[in-house]
């Protein structure tokens, strides 16, 4: 039923959209009510693939993510036929009932697995927020999307500074979306083999050295392209392993309430993250500021993830202690049943995670 009420929002916010004439008829339409839609949409929907995967769980959050990238490809040049030949309206209207007709389809299939492995219930678990783990998985929310809504909505407006048409800055942003549709199943599936946290923090690390080294120096079309794939393809590693890294902080019985938790944490960066960025182009002239800001805030989300990992080291070396078992050979399912060596793992993790974040293990 909460997934359906998003599916009547976003359905009727591009309806409504269609017929509007002023523009704060679009910021109710497609601000407000869209953004309302796809709240109820993604958030049930983010915590389900975990819970029906163990050893491929990072693929098939992967490939579940792509979705987004490649579905923004292909939706932008979709709608540029559609207003180009038919007008603004129609395109409003026939995306309209594309998101009617699609996400239903969606909802229809979609199964969780809350009663089997007993989620917790509570929207907002707040006792989560006493553990130094998840404020740093939140720190790597954070700071994730002070750096991917710059990048989200600057490219264009970059491309545009640098002097090329915009047809070409169109292109910019289609290409960042096709870095992102590839870049995320192959994220995903290294996540496994590597280790979740592992390839989440390298790889976010990797963007923000994408955007202080090539994006600072993309000057041409050319180059710019490259930065988008590339960068594209790691930028939105957050959406790619929060499911199954929070899995790995929390716990699957508190992933739902984890993840709201995060959903809440980070609307505030991605509301003022881009309104940052323009301040910064404004008061300076030009965008290095605002490229400066980016590849900090991906270098800081990585800092992020580094301390979690030394935390989960330390977890599950305690836990395979008091196991007398190889950390290879805990079955991590089994173990989250047991509360009392879950609690003595956290503890022992939170003292590891300044010394044990640099140790190499697969986490």
């Amino acid at each position: 039923p909460t997934m359906f009420v998003g599916v009547i929002m976003e359905t009727a916010s591009l309806i409504c959209a269609s017929l509007a004439s002023k523009i704060w008829h679009l910021f109710l339409t497609q601000g407000v009510l869209f953004g309302l839609g796809m709240g109820f949409l993604f958030t049930p929907s983010v915590g389900i693939v975990p819970q029906w995967f163990t050893t491929k769980r990072s693929l098939a959050n992967g490939f579940s993510a792509c979705g987004s990238g490649l579905g923004g490809l292909l939706y932008s040049f979709a709608a540029g036929a559609m207003i180009r030949n038919m007008g603004l309206d129609w395109a409003f209207r026939i995306l309209g009932i594309l998101a009617f007709v699609v996400n239903t389809a969606c909802i229809l299939l979609i199964k969780d697995r809350n009663k089997i492995i007993g989620s917790s219930q509570l929207a907002f678990d707040t006792t989560l927020l006493k553990r130094p783990e998840f404020l740093l998985l939140l720190g790597f929310g954070w700071f994730s999307m002070l750096g991917y809504v710059v990048l989200i909505f600057s490219l264009a407006n970059y491309a545009n500074q640098i002097g090329l048409g915009s047809s070409q800055a169109a292109l910019i942003s289609a290409f960042f979306n096709l870095g992102q549709g590839v870049g995320r199943s192959f994220v995903g599936y290294f996540s496994d083999r590597t280790g979740r946290i592992n390839m989440s923090g390298f790889m976010t690390f990797l963007a923000g050295v994408f955007a202080l080294v090539i994006w600072i120096n993309a000057k041409v079309y050319g180059v710019l392209i490259f930065f988008a794939i590339i960068c594209g393809s790691v930028a939105g590693t957050f959406w790619t392993t929060i499911g199954p890294v929070t899995a790995e902080v929390v716990g699957l019985k508190n992933v739902p309430s984890a993840l709201c938790l995060t959903w809440l944490i980070i609307a505030m960066p991605c509301l003022f993250s881009e309104p940052i960025a323009l301040q910064i182009v404004q008061g300076t002239g030009s965008y290095l500021g605002t490229q400066l800001f980016t590849g900090l805030m991906y270098i800081a989300a990585a800092l992020c993830l580094m301390a979690v990992r030394g935390w989960k080291v330390g977890e599950v070396d305690e836990i395979a202690r008091m196991l007398n078992e190889s950390p290879d050979n805990i079955d991590r399912v089994k173990i989250e049943n047991n509360e009392e060596l879950c609690q003595a793992g956290r503890k022992a993790g939170r003292k590891k995670i300044v010394t044990d974040c640099c140790r190499l293990e697969k986490v």
